[in-house]
């Protein structure tokens, strides 16, 4: 178990600053969790509180931390002097026995098709190559074009895999292996 204090390392890119989720975080992300756009692909439903965004910011963000795991880091503009988180990305074990990891991410609509995804992503995806070692990251079900600028393949749709919202859904899975990772190709 990692001490109670361990926060995954910030990280930056040329617009985006990457850093773990503090309390403080609830009522401006909030403001993006709540947007049923952005939660159609997530596993997690809207949130319907500042309560319930609290509660992810405080007691599963903690959680993961504690866990050592690079997730979920919080999304923010370089050029935002109060750097409110618009999203939240990471990778987590899959399975760590076998390591594998997955990668999951979100932002706010209103930023959507900007590039910030991918850029987010390549830099996270590259730290949890480096420090967690995984064989293999896996993504499911998230923007097929942010998965293949990534340099993720498509691998198959598993049928009525997961069950969401009162409905079972199919659910495309996408992979890269370690071997096929280009560190710093930002």
């Amino acid at each position: 178990m990692m001490p109670p204090d361990w926060r995954p390392p910030t990280l930056t890119t040329d617009r985006l600053v990457l850093r773990a989720f503090e309390d403080d975080d609830a009522e401006p992300l909030f403001a993006h969790a709540r947007n049923p756009n952005v939660t159609r692909f997530t596993l997690w439903d809207s949130h319907k509180s500042v309560a319930e965004t609290l509660a992810f910011v405080r007691d599963y963000a903690r959680c993961r931390y504690l866990e050592g795991t690079p997730e979920p880091y919080a999304i923010t503009l370089r050029a935002d002097p109060q750097s409110k988180p618009v999203g939240a990305l990471g990778c987590f074990w899959a399975s760590q026995p076998n390591r594998t990891m997955e990668l999951g991410y979100w932002l706010a609509e209103p930023l959507w098709g900007r590039g910030l995804t991918v850029e987010a992503c390549r830099a996270v995806l590259g730290h949890a190559f480096a420090a967690c070692e995984p064989e293999r990251m896996q993504a499911r079900d998230a923007s097929r074009r942010v998965l293949e600028k990534l340099g993720f393949r498509y691998e198959g749709t598993l049928r009525s895999f997961l069950l969401r919202r009162d409905r079972f859904e199919d659910v495309m899975f996408f992979s890269l292996l370690r071997s096929e990772h280009r560190p710093g190709s930002f």
